[in-house]
């Protein structure tokens, strides 16, 4: 980063940073983040094999997923991001790509989805595709609504059928493969809810999205019968 961009990322946050507030990232941490990322930007943007640039793209969406949990635990303990370390450290992501952007109806940090989308669009079939499908699909979610899963905020029908055929694709054991981080049940569940969506938004024909969600219901009853989410898909039903 340049000098100058450095210095007004500083004063920015010596600005929102009250006095005395703990750090939920350290000095060390910060600078940690921010190398990786840029070491995973210069392999993404290489000359890299198709393989190699989209895992760098996940790898990268990964390590913001990770920040922005830290950036939101802090708000759900304080009410704020709390801490100069932090604080400049979300004023450099914001001068860059990489930058993450405040909810105005949760007030928490929303998902960069950027470089789980570069990763497909680099690499659709490849062996990181699962991975940055699942991570579309979960960080869209739960980020799309504030109380109630039916009522999603300003979700279009072009995203919600680009979500639901990510799920669609991830139930496929073929697709999904073995990697632990790609939770079938989450699939399920998040698929389910977005045939309900897709019903109320009428992005697809009712008696569609009914039998579809009753037959992912009867799915995940034989496979997840004591989940908590299945009192949620069950309290749903239509």
């Amino acid at each position: 980063m340049k000098a100058w961009s450095l210095t007004a990322a500083l004063l920015a946050a010596l600005a929102a940073c009250p006095a005395g507030a703990h750090d939920a990232i350290g000095a060390d941490a910060r600078q940690a983040y921010l190398q990786k990322l840029e070491r995973l930007q210069r392999t993404a943007q290489s000359g890299a094999s198709p393989a190699a640039r989209a895992a760098a793209w996940v790898d990268a969406g990964r390590t913001l997923d990770e920040i922005r949990t830290l950036l939101n635990e802090d708000i759900a303990s304080h009410g704020r991001t709390q801490g100069l370390e932090t604080s400049i450290l979300v004023s450099q992501l914001n001068a860059t790509p990489w930058r993450l952007q405040v909810s105005p109806q949760t007030r928490q940090y929303l998902a960069n989805q950027r470089p789980y989308r570069d990763a497909l669009a680099l690499d659709a079939r490849g062996p990181h595709a699962p991975l940055a499908r699942f991570m579309l699909l979960k960080n869209h979610f739960y980020d799309s609504f504030t109380e109630h899963p039916l009522k999603p905020i300003g979700q279009d029908k072009t995203t919600l059928a680009e979500m639901i055929d990510h799920g669609e694709w991830l139930r496929n054991p073929r697709n999904a493969g073995a990697d632990p981080a790609i939770d079938s049940e989450e699939v399920h569940f998040i698929l389910a809810i977005h045939y309900l969506q897709a019903r109320d938004a009428g992005a697809l024909p009712a008696a569609t999205c009914t039998t579809r969600y009753a037959e992912l219901l009867g799915a995940f009853r034989k496979r997840w019968p004591s989940s908590l989410k299945l009192a949620t898909l069950e309290a749903l039903a239509p």
